[in-house]
């Protein structure tokens, strides 16, 4: 039987997982309604959201901060969560191109995490790689192309979004079905 600081460990991570497959979903379905106004109304709301997330992700960085080897990195993806959500906040009026160039940059660095967390700590059993290469072409292709990409980024985004939120949702449901 599980001691009660594990089901504490685990119950609290089903919370997050559940949050931020809630947050995809509705991420997905506003990017997918509203694509043309997607950067300009949304870029407060996706500020907040970092905002929270990073937070998040950096308590629990530091909380585990003795049982994961690549925990400084997943404490910087939480702080550069943080620092983006601000800039959204704060300057939510920046002309739609910026906006996309600072998500993209988001992305790509966002990806380069993944892949050094993935090449460094050999944890390549959560497809790290895979998802890190993505998400650098992603980022450079929004990057280098803004103005184009902000139809094309609010679509694939919604959907994206949308997919990764009932992935979540899917991994609760295995993860409900192991206790």
């Amino acid at each position: 039987m599980e001691n009660t600081e594990e089901q504490a460990k685990k119950k609290d991570l089903f919370v997050i997982i559940l949050i931020k497959s809630l947050l995809a979903i509705g991420f997905g379905l506003a990017f997918l309604l509203n694509p043309q106004g997607m950067i300009s109304t949304f870029s407060y709301i996706i500020g907040v959201i970092l905002i929270v997330y990073g937070s998040i992700v950096v308590y629990n960085g530091y909380k585990s901060r003795n049982e994961l080897a690549f925990n400084n990195l997943v404490m910087q993806d939480g702080a550069l969560n943080i620092i983006i959500g601000a800039i959204l906040i704060f300057w939510p009026n920046l002309g739609p191109n910026l906006v996309v160039i600072i998500l993209g940059s988001w992305i790509l660095l966002g990806g380069i995490i993944q892949l050094i967390i993935a090449n460094k700590y050999k944890d390549s059993a959560m497809t790290r790689n895979g998802r890190g290469l993505i998400t650098i072409i992603l980022g450079a292709i929004v990057i280098f192309n803004p103005t184009e990409s902000v139809h094309l980024f609010s679509m694939a985004l919604g959907g994206l979004s949308l997919l990764y939120g009932f992935y979540l949702l899917y991994l609760i449901s295995k993860f409900g079905k192991t206790k």
